[in-house]
């Protein structure tokens, strides 16, 4: 069996050397491949060196010495998916100007239901869901105009900038924010993410804000269908993108000025520049889809919410309880 196991194991890292998948059920195998884990990261470097880029557009870079690894364990009821949050695919320079994080190996240990059911609301959510690639989708980030520890900036109507300058300090992520910043403003990407809307947390987090589309040409091959397959929300539905585009969002951009925080036009710098218009669009208030057949997933798309704030079923504890650690 464990010969059987390892030969499986070969074959899977011989296939894609860089991004080791590994699905076991049985209790003798997941040991026996642990083991066999141990020994090839006991191989491995994840350190990497220092590279300095802009804010805007910048090419991809492929660092050598990190390595993506997934491991998924199927059982009756979940998917048990760790990761060490490095991407399959290749990734802007970080640290960069507008993103000043390097890049590390994290210890992701989450969970999702394999038969989701909807709770009848929606629930707000942070850590949204996890890909294939085991990178965390992360939609809001953790920029804040607030009251608390804000002065207004002498231009009201300037939108946020990349950098914030010391008149102008932020909140937490863990604290509430009735103006928290998007990283994306229109087709404009801001606080240094990549070609796949990705960037860096404090800790060395590598994840996505909107669609990964280094992730989506990897994952295109699998079928010919205009959806493709990215990963698990928290309460289990799958995410998907399309490939034309073909799904709207039914948020809409408010019209008129903001009267209260930062003042200015609605915009899109800030999350409550938007507002849920049912009906306006083809997915719902969580960018869902429900199709003839009965099937509910996630739509991530290239307008807001770019990747969805809320889950229509029950999040998994694992999600809620999830700790960005400074390793």
């Amino acid at each position: 069996m464990r010969l059987r196991v390892a030969e499986k194991v070969a074959e899977k890292v011989a296939e894609n050397p860089r991004t080791n998948i590994l699905i076991v059920k049985s209790v003798d195998q997941i040991r026996f491949v642990l083991v066999l884990i141990s020994f090839v990261f006991s191989l491995k470097s994840f350190a990497h060196e220092n590279h300095e880029g802009d804010t805007g557009h910048f090419s991809l870079v492929q660092y050598q010495t990190l390595s993506n690894y997934v491991f998924i364990e199927e059982t009756n009821d979940h998917l048990i998916i760790k990761s060490n949050g490095i991407p399959s695919h290749a990734t802007g320079n970080f640290p960069n100007r507008g993103n000043p994080h390097r890049i590390t190996a994290q210890r992701h240990n989450l969970r999702v239901p394999k038969h989701p059911q909807k709770t009848g609301s929606a629930i707000s959510s942070k850590h949204f869901g996890i890909a294939v690639n085991g990178v965390m989708f992360v939609p809001g980030t953790a920029e804040c105009w607030g009251r608390e520890r804000q002065r207004p900036p002498a231009n009201f109507n300037a939108r946020p900038p990349k950098r914030p300058p010391p008149s102008q300090p932020r909140l937490s992520n863990n604290r509430e924010c009735d103006w928290r910043e998007e990283a994306i403003i229109g087709s404009t990407s801001r606080l240094g993410l990549d070609d796949n809307f990705a960037h860096v947390q404090p800790n060395g987090m590598y994840h996505y804000h909107g669609v990964p589309y280094g992730l989506m040409r990897q994952q295109k091959h699998e079928n010919n269908k205009d959806l493709v397959f990215l990963g698990y929300a928290a309460d289990g539905y799958k995410i998907q993108a399309s490939k034309a585009s073909k799904y709207k969002s039914s948020f809409q951009l408010k019209s008129g000025n903001r009267t209260t925080g930062p003042k200015g036009r609605f915009d899109g710098s800030y999350t409550a520049d938007f507002e849920y218009v049912r009906g306006s669009g083809d997915l719902d208030e969580c960018n869902g889809l429900l199709t003839a057949g009965n099937q509910y997933f996630y739509i991530l798309t290239n307008e807001f919410p770019f990747v969805p704030r809320c889950w229509k079923g029950q999040p998994d504890k694992s999600f809620l309880s999830f700790v960005e650690r400074i390793n």
